[in-house]
């Protein structure tokens, strides 16, 4: 009953962003300078059960040659094999909660959203609630 609202393409066309999230960061610990949130790595159980979290760093958001642009949805830049896993909705709303922000801090600013720092996010994100590891 509750299907047709969720529907929606897996997998379609996506922006190739300052950083492409790839296969390898599902098997590395890796906490990013700009990670804007963490998801849990459930698909692949022999991956996940050395490594059961995945950083999504800003730089996935922010289109590589396009500028005042930001990606909050499932065409956040990443390859094939990432992205089918984390491209439904609770993930796209933690996309779109980050670029929302990071919007509004670099025109707040005026600069591009490319300029926004990496730092005051995440600072303005955990102020919202969002759960980021520490930088070390």
């Amino acid at each position: 009953m509750l299907s047709a609202p969720q529907l929606g393409t897996q997998g379609g066309r996506r922006v190739i962003g300052e950083y492409t999230l790839s296969e390898k960061d599902l098997e590395s610990d890796e906490i990013f300078e700009d990670t804007i949130a963490v998801f849990a790595n459930n698909d692949n159980h022999e991956i996940s059960a050395k490594h059961p979290t995945l950083c999504i760093p800003y730089r996935c958001l922010v289109p590589r040659e396009v500028e005042g642009l930001l990606v909050a949805c499932r065409a956040f830049s990443s390859a094939d094999s990432i992205n089918e896993h984390f491209n439904i909705i609770p993930h796209c709303i933690c996309y779109g909660q980050a670029a929302g922000t990071a919007a509004a801090m670099a025109a707040d600013s005026g600069i591009s959203p490319r300029k926004v720092d990496y730092g005051a996010l995440r600072s303005n994100l955990i102020k919202q609630g969002v759960r980021l590891p520490d930088i070390k």
